[in-house]
């Protein structure tokens, strides 16, 4: 299937070594990164955490890979900007961007509510409860800082005063804003109303094809009531695949996977794939594709195999789309 505006990005394995135990498995990370620009991949990304999911940390790690690659788009998968206070964080994505001459993409969203993740926002001082409405206020923020001087604003979470963020990013008004929103094909009003005010387009993460559909109608819509153009968001998907021929042995490393990833199971192991030889990632990712997908940030649910993984992706499935 060839499409003009198709593009794939990687995850980084940024968090398997420590999961593993191997104190320099973290050089995987700058091997993948180095190959997906040779091999002409549009970006790689990666996620976040403070303490509930240990990881590379985002800015420094991806400011490395901005100075080893040239034209490399650099994305976050997912971060979790309520975790932070938004001046810091306005300073730090706007020079990350402005290194990077304007690779970078900023793909947000609130964390889980599993117990970790609800401990890791309470030891930062901040209320899980209230994380929806200090997103919307993060997001608001970033964007005013990002383009204005002199930055007063009083809400709930937030108190500023004529503050002025320097050095600006590159991109004119700062980094693309993805949320992940349309898991399970849901999209609340207020959801879609984010979305079309706040951000720059959507990046679910468990959905398939026709709930991908539904998600991005629900958005679209949205964008068409509010008077913008539907054509400026973006349809990005966070795609979590394993590939090997045989079926029940890449099950088996994607439930391992996230098992140790997550600590359970979710039905986009038990039900959904993509688990299994090339023919099945094609047909799925042609499924996505029909369902308006544009943007596949590809991760390999592999422990400590994510580099062979990749090599089997580019020669079976990534060369079917270039």
């Amino acid at each position: 299937m060839a499409i003009d505006d198709l593009r794939f990005g990687l995850v980084l394995p940024t968090r398997d070594f420590l999961v593993r135990g191997d104190t320099t498995g973290y050089r995987a990370t700058f091997e993948m990164a180095d190959r997906a620009e040779a091999l002409g991949y549009d970006s790689v990304w990666m996620g976040d955490s403070l303490i509930s999911k240990p990881r590379l940390e985002v800015f420094s790690t991806l400011g490395y890979i901005a100075g080893r690659t040239r034209r490399l788009g650099l994305g976050t998968s997912i971060y979790i900007p309520t975790l932070r206070e938004p001046v810091q964080l306005a300073y730090s994505i706007a020079s990350l961007d402005l290194i990077s001459e304007g690779r970078v993409t900023f793909g947000i969203g609130v964390g889980g509510n599993d117990p970790a993740s609800v401990h890791e926002y309470r030891m930062v001082g901040v209320d899980p409860e209230r994380r929806v409405s200090r997103l919307e206020e993060s997001l608001a923020l970033l964007r005013r800082l990002w383009t204005e001087e002199n930055v007063s604003f009083e809400g709930r979470h937030f108190h500023l005063e004529n503050v002025t963020v320097l050095p600006r990013p590159a991109q004119p008004r700062g980094p693309r804003l993805l949320l992940s929103v349309g898991n399970d094909g849901q999209v609340s009003p207020r959801q879609a109303r984010r979305v079309v005010e706040l951000g720059d387009g959507i990046f679910p993460s468990r959905c398939r094809p026709a709930e991908f559909r539904q998600a991005w109608e629900l958005v679209h819509a949205e964008a068409e009531r509010r008077g913008r153009d539907p054509a400026t968001l973006e349809r990005a998907l966070y795609w979590t695949v394993h590939l090997d021929p045989d079926r029940h042995k890449a099950i088996a490393e994607a439930e391992a996977f996230h098992l140790g990833y997550y600590g359970r199971l979710g039905r986009w192991v038990t039900e959904d794939g993509p688990w299994g030889p090339a023919d099945l990632l094609r047909r799925l990712l042609d499924a996505y594709v029909e369902a308006g997908v544009r943007l596949f940030v590809v991760r390999f649910a592999a422990w400590g195999d994510a580099l062979s993984q990749l090599d089997r992706f580019n020669e079976q499935v990534w060369r079917h789309y270039r």
